[in-house]
């Protein structure tokens, strides 16, 4: 245990974190005596009261400033001090006494030395002269004594940054905070034997049981605090570049990377931590001799821990023009390197790429001064899922830039949005992800104004209802059920859009999903608040619409902007056991041109009717049909095995009202019967892709009952 004498000469603050430090037990040392040349300083009364020898020797008493160093030294060598420290003492020491104790008298400044220090250079001149000069950054230097004035080797430094109304007075106690830890913490190295000199350069050399971490984010959410705890706890902190940077003007005691590889950054800052002298610290095992050797003989220091996050790519190509050149220069290479390297060795050293982990580990440090091997493993976990993720979105920018829809090898980029409390049903577990970039129009976007969250039905249900009403322009509404429709209406009006998707079936649509595509008012806010329904999905609501409709505690409100937003580049994804489907999205409505199959012509309404009724059977499950009458579904069939059924099963369902409506299929008819019982129900047109081995007759049967037919020559089956 190191002997450490003090001098003072007033209030003792710098003496106080002294005192702290060793009964916090950061200090291994121990304060034998406190002298001070001033009979009122309060440092001494801190001392007593610390239980420490504390004595005035009066400098008057003395002609000569050696002769007064002279008692000091009598003083000290009584008590086989080994460490002085100079705690805010305003007197010089003779050349004697600093011979005396060469190498081991530790002073603390407020400046960055070699700036504004030496003769008249003390106290709260210091800090005039900052203000007087405009300088953007002071600090505090802890020094080896020498026979200058400040000028001995620097133990250490902290910066601290000058705002623009700072006094003399504030800028002192912002300097007095950094000064106590920085003076600590050199007393805690020579206490150590960590620092050695050589000619005017103090080296810290790393303790057996120092661990050191690695930081270098983009995202600096939280580092500073967490860096300068991680300091507290005794680790030895290296870092690159703007981290670098940062930490320095934060006052912490960092250690630029090329200190430890003793190669610079290079390229613009591409190369900086791929270096056998970083991956080699991390990736070595601490329990095999032969590694162990290895970094011996190597002199390459251990990495305990890896505080990285990675070049914001996924920002990057979210952004608005942003050039090639850009996004390239956004792909990051040492980080996942790094990273990978130190989840890789979990079993030894921590990594950190999520800031939200900051505190789980350091409360492990402070309690068992390491993290458990289960939380190690947690977090190389969420390292492999993150690189993951960040090279899938670089392949898949570069599959887009070649337009290449399928590759060799497929990776998905997907980040959780939220936990569900369960799936399709409540046995099932469940979770909602979010697509790698903004994708304007989807219920991944969609921000939830009323209600609680979603479930998993919802979402489904929500995704395809959205998918329904981006296939119309004019005011219209799609009350869903199932992934289903149970009823589209689009009118002038919004309201006379609800009301027709509403009569289309008023039973189907309890506890269901309604969408719209225009300002949801307080017209349609009060039909809807008559019945109940699950979630209302607008691309926004005016304020009367949300009082009544926040009234019903239940009821979910989302809104999506550019909800009628199209990206025709889409991709579908079905799961298959062992494998995986993708396809282009179905995002074209009809080819170039549609062809009339029968003798007849179908009117301007027949037409307007079709169109709105193809758009409205696109999106329904197979087998699907629609039969629609001035831009209304009358009755919908979906999911039918057989097509016939599903033609059954929707004039049924129309109750009455078919006389006068056209019918929409997304497949062809593979039989004439389909058209009889139309004909017979009163359907006076029908839109179909047409194909069928069988067109002929069923063509000859809508003849037969001046039916118009229209064929598309494109089939819209959704499984």
């Amino acid at each position: 245990m190191i002997r450490i004498g003090v001098l003072i000469s007033g209030n003792g603050t710098n003496l106080q974190a002294i005192i702290d430090g060793i009964n916090q037990g950061v200090i291994d040392g121990n304060i034998e005596l406190i002298i001070s040349n001033n009979e009122n300083a309060y440092g001494l009364t801190r001392g007593k009261e610390a239980g420490i020898e504390s004595i005035y020797l009066n400098p008057k008493e003395s002609r000569e400033d050696v002769y007064y160093s002279q008692k000091l030294i009598e003083e000290f060598n009584k008590r086989h001090v080994d460490l002085i420290v100079l705690a805010g003492f305003t007197k010089i020491l003779s050349k004697e006494f600093i011979e005396t104790y060469k190498n081991r008298i530790i002073n603390i400044h407020p400046s960055l030395i070699p700036s504004f220090c030496g003769k008249g250079f003390y106290g709260e001149k210091v800090h005039k002269a900052v203000l007087d000069y405009g300088v953007k950054y002071t600090g505090a230097t802890v020094h080896f004594v020498d026979e200058g004035a400040d000028t001995g080797p620097i133990i250490l430094q902290e910066i601290v940054a000058v705002d623009k109304d700072d006094t003399v007075d504030t800028l002192k106690q912002k300097v007095f905070k950094i000064e106590h830890q920085l003076l600590v913490k050199a007393i805690r190295l020579y206490c150590e034997n960590r620092l050695t000199i050589e000619g005017r350069l103090v080296k810290s050399i790393r303790g057996d049981e120092m661990k050191r971490a690695l930081i270098s984010v983009y995202d600096k959410t939280g580092i500073k605090d967490f860096a300068h705890k991680l300091m507290d706890l005794g680790w030895e902190i290296i870092s690159t570049g703007g981290t670098y940077k940062e930490l320095k003007k934060a006052g912490i005691d960092v250690i630029e990377i090329e200190n430890i590889t003793d190669f610079p950054e290079i390229l613009d800052g591409r190369v900086k931590t791929l270096n056998p002298y970083i991956h080699g610290g991390i990736l070595y095992k601490r329990d095999d001799n032969s590694h162990v050797k290895t970094i011996e003989e190597m002199n390459i220091g251990p990495v305990d821990m890896v505080v990285n996050n990675l070049y914001p790519f996924e920002e990057t190509i979210n952004k608005a023009d942003v050039s090639h050149d850009e996004i390239i220069e956004n792909i990051d290479i040492g980080g996942p390197s790094m990273i990978r390297a130190a989840a890789k060795n979990y079993k030894y050293v921590s990594v950190i790429v999520d800031p939200k982990d900051y505190d789980k580990v350091l409360a492990e440090l402070e309690t068992d001064e390491d993290t458990s091997i289960e939380t190690r493993r947690y977090l190389a976990r969420k390292v492999f899922n993150y690189t993951a993720y960040y090279d899938a979105l670089i392949s898949n920018y570069f599959n887009q830039l070649d337009n290449v829809q399928y590759p060799d090898y497929v990776a998905l980029g997907y980040k959780l949005q939220q936990g569900l409390r369960y799936g399709e049903n409540p046995h099932q577990s469940a979770a909602f992800y979010r697509e790698a970039g903004k994708i304007k129009g989807t219920i991944a976007n969609g921000a939830k104004l009323h209600g609680k969250d979603l479930s998993f039905n919802n979402i489904n249900d929500a995704n395809a209802a959205i998918d329904m009403i981006k296939e119309f322009d004019e005011p219209t509404v799609v009350a869903l059920k199932h992934t289903n429709a149970c009823g589209i209406g689009s009118g002038d009006t919004l309201l006379e859009a609800y009301n027709k998707a509403y009569e289309c079936d008023t039973e189907s649509i309890y506890g269901g999903i309604i969408v719209v595509n225009r300002q949801l008012d307080k017209d349609v806010a009060m039909e809807i608040s008559e019945i109940f329904i699950e979630v209302v999905i607008a691309p926004s609501f005016t304020k009367k619409a949300m009082d009544i409709l926040t009234k019903k505690k239940n009821i979910r409100l989302i809104q999506i902007e550019g909800i009628k937003n199209i990206n025709n580049n889409e991709i579908d994804f079905k799961r298959v056991s062992g494998g995986l489907l993708i396809q282009q999205k179905d995002s074209i409505l009809l080819n170039d041109e549609i062809e009339v199959a029968t003798d007849r012509q179908p009117t301007k309404k027949e037409m307007e009717d079709l169109l709105f009724a193809w758009k409205a059977v696109k999106n329904n499950k197979s087998n699907g049909v629609v039969l629609a009458k001035d831009k209304a579904t009358l009755g919908l069939g979906a999911g039918e095995v057989n097509r016939f059924w599903a033609v059954e099963n929707t004039i049924e369902r129309a109750k009455g009202k078919v006389k006068g409506s056209v019918l929409a299929s997304d497949a062809f008819f593979p039989f004439k019967d389909s058209i009889e019982i139309l004909a017979k129900a009163g359907v006076t047109a029908i839109i179909q892709p047409g194909g069928s081995i069988r067109d002929k007759e069923v063509i000859e049967e809508a003849n037969k009952n001046n039916m118009s037919m229209v064929f598309t020559g494109i089939r819209h089956f959704k499984h």
